[in-house]
């Protein structure tokens, strides 16, 4: 079967070699997360000051899933860990841990955080794009690969991507990701209601990006721009799957749940968790609907 015959539907075939992502669609992109990063680092969504003082910003379910996992010792790479909220979180919890990401800005205010909370011993940060990091990680092999929230719509080809993170898993090693259902792509909201409906296709070309103005903010909702443009890339839940089976890993687990880690829209509910749910319209919260999964998946040890 050759490329083509394999991407299958709504997909189309990755290119054998050369930068998958266009030169103006990084540079748009690391505009906008220089300005992101900016307004994250105050915004209620991400709760610096809360997690200086203690606070974990790993969701529950994360901590449930991967939390068990972590204990001293053990080595974690985070691919596309933004300012590292989540990357030092894990050495909270006791693992040597490496983040990556593409955003200067981005890395040198998880360098700073690791500082000031105590962590810069088992936190290391690199500042390279998602398909560069063989030349930036060397061979270095890590117990524990982790993807999380928002992560891959920015990247056009998943294959390398999986074959990236499945590269640096140590035999016997588990990668782990918790992310954005694609299902939950399509919703728009409906004019006028608290309700959502399905606005988009689930299918698409994997390699043409979406191109869209980015006015707001999705931690910050007080938060407005004016000239930011973001280009990421659409994948169905097959197309995740297949790629990281193809690069030899083994799936574990794959969760679906009905809640987002931030809102979407203003009218969604915030829980105890600090986790948000479309209302159900009778006071309570709808249940019926894929927002995120998380899958688990391991290296074979032989």
């Amino acid at each position: 079967m050759n490329d083509t015959e394999a991407a299958g539907p709504g997909r189309s075939a990755a290119p054998a070699g050369g930068d998958p992502i266009p030169a103006e669609a990084r540079a748009a992109n690391r505009k906008l997360w220089a300005v992101w990063t900016k307004v994250h680092a105050a915004s209620p969504g991400y709760d610096v000051e809360g997690f200086k003082a203690g606070r974990r910003s790993l969701t529950p379910i994360e901590l449930e899933e991967l939390g068990p996992l972590i204990h001293p010792g053990v080595s974690l790479l985070h691919l596309q860990c933004h300012f590292g909220l989540d990357t030092l979180c894990c050495a909270r919890l006791g693992a040597d841990v490496v983040g990556l990401d593409f955003s200067p800005e981005a890395i040198a205010l998880a360098r700073a955080l690791a500082d000031e909370v105590g962590l810069s011993a088992r936190a290391a940060f690199v500042e390279s794009d998602l398909y560069e990091a063989d030349a930036q990680l060397g061979d270095r092999l890590f117990d524990i690969v982790f993807v999380n929230w928002g992560a891959i719509e920015w990247l056009p080809d998943l294959d390398r991507w999986a074959a990236i993170a499945a590269r640096h898993l140590r035999p016997g090693g588990t990668f782990y990701m918790a992310e954005i259902h694609p299902y939950a792509q399509g919703f728009d909201e409906v004019p006028g209601e608290q309700d959502v409906h399905i606005a988009f296709p689930y299918f698409h070309d994997a390699l043409r990006p979406e191109i869209e103005p980015i006015d707001r903010d999705y931690a910050d909702r007080e938060a407005r721009f004016d000239d930011l443009v973001a280009y990421g890339w659409n994948h169905d839940l097959a197309e995740i799957v297949n790629s990281l089976i193809g690069a030899g890993l083994r799936i574990e687990h794959l969760h679906e749940f009905p809640f987002s880690p931030c809102p979407w829209w203003d009218w969604m509910e915030e829980d105890e968790d600090r986790l948000w749910w479309l209302p159900d319209g009778k006071g309570g919260r709808r249940r019926d609907l894929p927002i995120t999964y998380t899958l688990r998946a391991g290296r074979p040890a032989t």
